[in-house]
């Protein structure tokens, strides 16, 4: 994709104005599977984009919300991160954050161990929805130990609540993470598949 060019359907890339690359996650998501809207509302706060998958899958991304950043110059705090996520969590959907610029050490880091899908432009030109990354490339020549892992270095719970059940790390109600990657699976006993809305529906 070409920065420069100017979408004529959303009035080009103004300066701090993100309806340019909201509109190409939008694009992208219809075209693997999910009906998506913008500028959608959560209580008071405003939702860059929200999805849901037209044939759902069972699985937590079935549902999402997305932060879109169209920045040239600063870096993604965690601040922005933090917002995504609570946002993701009250919504019971998984968060996206796609951008066009860098994210601080410290962010990249929490978007690992949050599972949140962090898209850039060419992502959007994937035949589906990237998963999040989990893995951590070694920086040595020749080490064969594990790739780091988010799920395996993430930490724990808080000491108090890891004994009770049902406390497990999960955006969408009625799933439960499976493994060291990014996959989940149904937990029967507490699904309710009316209880997934899309934020604004």
């Amino acid at each position: 994709m070409n920065l420069d060019n100017v979408d004529p359907h959303v009035g080009g890339r103004g300066n701090g104005d993100g309806r340019w690359l909201e509109y190409q996650l939008e694009r992208a998501l219809g075209r693997w599977g999910y009906r998506a809207a913008t500028r959608q509302h959560l209580y008071s706060m405003e939702i860059d984009v929200v999805a849901k998958r037209s044939e759902k899958q069972q699985q937590p991304n079935d549902w999402i919300v997305a932060q879109c950043k169209d920045w040239t110059d600063d870096p993604i705090t965690p601040t922005a991160l933090f917002r995504l996520c609570t946002v993701a969590f009250a919504c019971r959907a998984m968060p996206v954050l796609c951008h066009t610029t860098e994210l601080t050490p410290r962010t990249e880091k929490l978007a690992r161990e949050l599972e949140v899908r962090v898209l850039e432009l060419p992502d959007l030109e994937r035949a589906e929805l990237p998963a999040p990354q989990i893995a951590k490339p070694t920086m040595e020549f020749r080490e064969w130990e594990p790739q780091y892992r988010a799920r395996e270095h993430r930490g724990m719970f808080p000491l108090m609540f890891r004994s009770e059940p049902g406390k497990r790390f999960s955006y969408v109600p009625g799933f439960k993470p499976v493994g060291n990657d990014a996959d989940y699976e149904p937990i029967e006993s507490d699904r309710d598949d009316d209880a997934h809305p899309a934020a604004g529906h």
